[in-house]
Formats: C-alpha cells, structure tokens, sequence
C-alpha cells in the first residue's frame, strides 16, 4: 500500500494559517503513522509546493523548510519517498491531460494520475476532487 501526498495538503499542513490546516495535519499524522503505506511525492509536487509556499509567504526560509522537510534533510525525518517523472510518465501525463479535458486537473496533477498508475500507488491523499472518477482519492476531511 503506498499513498501519493497532493500539494495541497503538504502546504495546508506546513501553514498553521491555512484554512484547511488541521483536517491536513490530522490526516499527514495517519500517514506517518504508516496507516495509508508508505508516503510518496513526486519531483513535481516538490516543486508545486516548495513554489507555492514561497509565493504565498513571499520569503524563502518557510519554502526551504517544507523543502527540507520533504526531503528528510536533519532535523526532518525521511518520511517520503521521492519519485522523478520520467520520459514515459510525462508522455502518460500529456495524454491523460487531453483525455480528462473535462476536468480542471492541472499538469502536475495528471502527472501524479500518471504516477499512480505507473507505479501502483494507492491512493492520493488531497483536498481536490478533480481527481474523483480518474484516480482513487483519500479526503483529508472525511478521516
């Protein structure tokens, strides 16, 4: 059992401000309590939400923390496993971002699809439900 982590919750968790802060840190717990398998991210969530923290705090010390914490650099843990897109990951991803037009998936998102089903990972744990009916999805709010 392994279980992909969404941008979204990574970042609602590391901001104690964000509105979806303790339904993301409740869930994030189960998974380092090895509930949900083992925790993975791509190289793409890294830079979603390594980019998204630093815009959103406009500072760089917050983006680096999350950073390191994601690559388990001391004094973070290696919680998570990180796994590239590769050539035929991002080749799934295009043709996955064209056959789901009728979604609001953005490009990272279908490269984690791809991820998923490249890799047999379980599950995404994420807030967006863009990901229902494409990929088998954990809601942080309904743990």
């Amino acid at each position: 059992m392994t279980i992909l982590i969404d941008t979204g919750v990574l970042y609602a968790d590391h901001d104690r401000d964000a509105s979806r802060h303790d339904a993301a840190s409740n869930a994030l717990k189960r998974v380092y309590d090895g509930e949900f398998g083992q925790p993975i991210v791509s190289d793409y969530i890294y830079d979603e939400t390594v980019t998204l923290t630093r815009r959103r705090s406009r500072s760089v010390a917050p983006a680096k923390q999350i950073g390191d914490k994601l690559r388990g650099v001391e004094p973070y843990p290696k919680a998570y496993e990180m796994i590239r897109v590769s050539t035929a990951v991002f080749a799934d991803a295009v043709s996955i971002f064209e056959q789901y037009d009728d979604q609001t998936l953005s490009f990272t998102d279908v490269t984690s699809v791809a991820l998923c089903r490249r890799h047999n990972i379980t599950s995404i744990l994420s807030f967006d439900d863009d990901f229902d009916g494409v990929v088998s999805r954990t809601d942080p709010e309904t743990l």
